[in-house]
């Protein structure tokens, strides 16, 4: 016969469906965090390319703003 009563029981359970939750939510926020990072890193690169493009649109209006006030 098991030393443990059935509120014993119960509370056992309960601890480890408790703990399998926690698990879960933890495994839950590493997986959410590393899609934030990769997020991130997408949006960076976006940004950089925005920039370089820009820069690029840049020179051309100012090369061709030169190149007509030259004619």
């Amino acid at each position: 016969m098991s030393s443990f009563s059935p509120r014993s029981n119960s509370l056992e359970h309960e601890m480890i469906e408790t703990q399998r939750e926690i698990d879960k939510l933890q495994a839950d926020l590493e997986y959410h965090e590393q899609k934030i990072r990769l997020i991130k890193n997408e949006l960076d690169h976006n940004q950089n390319t925005l920039s370089n493009l820009s820069i690029r649109v840049e020179r051309f209006r100012a090369f061709r703003d030169r190149r007509n006030n030259s004619e």
